[in-house]
């Protein structure tokens, strides 16, 4: 005689039952296509911090702080009843413009889908892993901003007293790839500004076109031989907007152009020589800069350089930094940016075993 649970083997699904278990991949896809539903562009990040500060505490992060930032915007500082000696942390902002969300096979397309809200997703499932290997000693950083000014970044640098509790490493996530970065460019944004004289263009003699101050500037900057580096490679410099004039028939009274340089070699020297060449035609505003960044992978690791920016600049002044993560930033801000649920998956399992090694060599 069969037994009770036997005999239910043999009995008919109810209508509308699973007839096999939840694919893993698929929970996965949905929770990431959820994330990516809601918009987070730079500045409008409170409603996704929300729905994030739900799902740690719902994984077993008891104790999350708010960190302000700006009026409305503010980081996330995730903890269990312990401290944390390792970190996992990311931003939650996106470039705009916010992006439709579909699936295609193993591919997720959406604004945030590799950069990085896909990571994000990869370490929430490995902290649960730790969690459920009894580890209580890590957390999550969260912070807004970095797609402008890494105003979350740099606030977090307040928060001093993790030190002194005994944080010891920050596993940072932007899309490497799932390499560990052994290296990253600096950065150098400034604004170059011409003044010139307008007159009617017929008359040379009556006026100077601040359009052609701006362009001999921008030409000497792109002939000059700036620094290389064996590591990083070549120092780059991109010109991202240029304007000025009001007529065709009028010259110019003023031009200016926005300039980004990704840097191999420190920030101060380079910064002189942008001003040196500007000379007196041009004024160099609003530098902005980050120096160059060289870390200390984990051995056994595939490793990489980057020729991008991140928040390790900042977050790195509390504990060392390793910086990796899923996806390709090749096809990050763009139009069909996406991430592969395997590169998920192959992150969940990166993550868990950097988190452990973490907590398991830093005494």
């Amino acid at each position: 005689m069969l037994h009770p649970l036997q005999m239910m083997a043999f009995l008919p699904l109810p209508t509308g039952a699973p007839m096999a278990p939840t694919d893993p991949s698929d929970t996965l896809a949905t929770t990431l296509q959820t994330w990516l539903e809601v918009d987070s562009t730079s500045g409008e990040e409170k409603a996704f911090l929300e729905l994030l500060e739900a799902e740690l505490k719902e994984a077993g992060f008891s104790r999350i702080d708010r960190q302000d930032v700006a009026p409305g915007r503010y980081n996330l500082l995730a903890r269990t009843e312990r401290p944390a000696r390792l970190l996992y942390s990311t931003h939650v902002d996106t470039v705009p413009p916010f992006l439709p969300v579909r699936r295609e096979g193993d591919r997720i397309f959406g604004r945030g889908a590799c950069d990085t809200k896909g990571g994000l997703l990869a370490m929430l499932q490995a902290a649960k892993r730790l969690l459920a290997a009894g580890e209580r000693d890590l957390g999550f950083l969260l912070v807004v901003g970095e797609e402008v000014d890494h105003c979350g970044a740099k606030k977090s640098v307040e928060l001093s007293h993790l030190k002194e509790e005994g944080l010891e490493r920050i596993i940072l996530c932007e899309p490497t790839i799932n390499r560990v970065v052994a290296a990253q460019k600096g950065m150098l944004k400034f604004t170059l500004k011409t003044e010139g004289v307008a007159g009617h263009s017929a008359f040379v003699d009556r006026g100077t076109s601040a359009i052609n101050k701006l362009l001999d500037v921008l030409e000497r900057m792109r002939q000059h031989d700036w620094p290389t580096d064996t590591i990083l490679g070549p120092t780059t410099l991109n010109i991202g907007t240029i304007g000025g004039g009001v007529a065709a028939n009028v010259f110019a009274p003023s031009a200016q152009a926005q300039v980004l340089m990704r840097a191999v070699s420190p920030i101060a020297p380079l910064l002189q020589t942008v001003e040196a060449l500007a000379g007196e035609e041009a004024r160099v505003e609003g530098a902005v800069y980050n120096d160059p960044v060289f870390f200390d992978p984990p051995e056994g690791y595939e490793v990489a350089t980057v020729p991008f920016n991140t928040d390790a600049t900042y977050v790195s002044e509390l504990a060392p930094v390793w910086l990796v993560g899923p996806g390709d930033i090749r096809v990050a801000h763009a139009d069909h940016e996406h991430i592969d649920v395997s590169d998920l998956q192959a992150g969940i399992d990166l993550y868990t075993e950097l988190g452990t090694l973490a907590l398991r060599t830093q005494r």
